[in-house]
């Protein structure tokens, strides 16, 4: 597994930008940001890890190892709905799990040239366009797999939360356009802010 290029930058940078930031860093420099190196394996992983926690996401993911071996698009399709469902998926994520591995079958997608040199936004495009990927999935993609510096997904729950332990002075929760003020002072680096602020909550 690699690290990202920027990673000691992006670490300096943050630091220099957001003084409880630097605490959270100097906390977890264990933190790492690390590629994925399958592709189909990251984005039926962000499936799975959808609006449920950490522990029950990595249990139905053993599941679907033990039933489906190595994450490749023919072994998920010959898987099959059916025995999808039964490792704890619900009828809609194990769809999505076929969708996704039809989108890889159609389109020959079979190693990493596929993502390659593209402009991230046209990846994003390609992605939401089978249903089921939505842009939390496609960003998750973009941060664990491309490794893009700069992604901030503002919807996460976990990221607003850890947003809110940090930052809000009272008993009332941030705007959402103040904590998009908060994250501009991370660019170009978010990608790395949300990593942390993950890894803060989740000790939390």
């Amino acid at each position: 597994m690699k690290k990202p290029d920027y990673w000691q930058e992006s670490l300096d940078y943050l630091c220099q930008h957001d003084e409880k930031l630097a605490i959270i860093i100097k906390n977890h420099n264990d933190c790492i940001l690390t590629a994925r190196e399958n592709a189909l394996e990251s984005l039926l992983g962000s499936i799975v890890a959808q609006q449920i926690s950490v522990k029950a996401a990595a249990s139905i993911w053993a599941r679907i190892v033990d039933v489906v071996g190595e994450i490749t698009t023919p072994n998920v399709l010959e898987a099959g709905f059916d025995k999808l469902r039964a490792c704890g998926l619900s009828n809609q994520k194990a769809q999505y799990f076929i969708n996704i591995a039809e989108h890889f079958k159609v389109n020959k997608i079979n190693g990493a040239s596929h993502w390659q040199n593209r402009d991230y936004a046209e990846v994003v495009e390609e992605l939401t366009s089978i249903k089921g990927v939505g842009p939390w999935t496609a960003q998750m993609f973009g941060m664990f797999y491309l490794l893009e510096p700069d992604i901030f997904p503002l919807k996460d729950l976990g990221i607003i939360r850890a947003i809110n332990r940090l930052y809000s002075s009272g008993d009332n929760d941030l705007e959402m356009n103040e904590i998009m003020e908060i994250s501009n002072q991370w660019q170009p680096y978010r990608t790395i802010a949300a990593l942390f602020l993950w890894r803060f909550i989740d000790n939390e």
